[in-house]
């Protein structure tokens, strides 16, 4: 994992003089899908809340910016970004080489795994068996991308992962792919606890980071810059605990 992280140190490199770095103070909008707990979520229907979102406060006062963290549906978030809706998409966006053709990421600011989540009774194991099954996913995610390659499941994607869930919940669902940290989340809720279960799969872990106007190289140097001095000061651990337990 630290190589991965070191790799994306290297390919985001602090390029911008001082005189052409963003100016102390400035706002910056952040796009955020809160449908993802712990990572980002409405609380009580009012605020957004998480890992991400209050990592990202960190990174922009430890950058010397203000935050602003604006609810926005995943369908379409990107579109809206390089339309200038907003300064950052901050919502779970898993790194791909796809997608760094497109757009400009941040360095990491979280790890997490692809897994399995079927329910109880399930005699599922592993990703082998997914033939003929109905296979879930949010999106336009990665996970979506990963279900299209498993010959002879059958995709089904919805806008939110709370929907996939109650729809394994209804009995409409296999199986449903998504993130270690996310899906553990749901399994908390009344409605899906002792009805689903998780089922780890050794896959390649995924790194998270913030997404930025492809050549916004003064935001992307500002939000880096927050990023290295989150991990150096140990914030990071401090809500890696707080919010994920680990």
């Amino acid at each position: 994992m630290l190589a991965l992280f070191l790799l994306f140190q290297i390919a985001c490199p602090d390029i911008l003089p001082a005189q052409e770095r963003i100016r102390e103070g400035t706002r910056i909008v952040f796009a955020v899908d809160p449908t993802y707990p712990p990572l980002e979520y409405m609380e009580y229907g009012e605020r957004i809340v998480g890992y991400s979102v209050e990592y990202f406060g960190a990174v922009c006062r430890e950058a010397g910016i203000k935050a602003e963290f604006r609810g926005v549906e995943w369908e379409g978030i990107f579109d809206r970004l390089n339309a200038g809706e907003f300064d950052a998409v901050m919502s779970s966006v898993t790194i791909t080489p796809e997608r760094r053709k497109t757009m400009d990421f941040t360095i990491p600011y979280c790890v997490v795994r692809q897994c399995l989540f079927v329910p109880q009774n399930s005699a599922v194991g592993n990703i082998r068996q997914l033939a003929g099954l109905r296979a879930g996913s949010q999106q336009e995610t990665t996970a979506t991308g990963l279900i299209a390659k498993i010959p002879g499941a059958t995709p089904m994607s919805f806008p939110t992962l709370e929907e996939a869930f109650q729809s394994m919940a209804a009995g409409e669902l296999d199986v449903i792919i998504c993130e270690d940290v996310v899906g553990a989340s749901f399994l908390k809720k009344p409605a899906y606890a002792g009805k689903i279960k998780i089922i780890n799969t050794p896959g390649a872990e995924e790194l998270f980071g913030a997404v930025v106007r492809k050549g916004n190289l003064k935001i992307l140097t500002a939000l880096n810059d927050g990023i290295k001095a989150v991990k150096a000061k140990g914030i990071e651990a401090e809500l890696r605990r707080k919010w994920i337990g680990n």
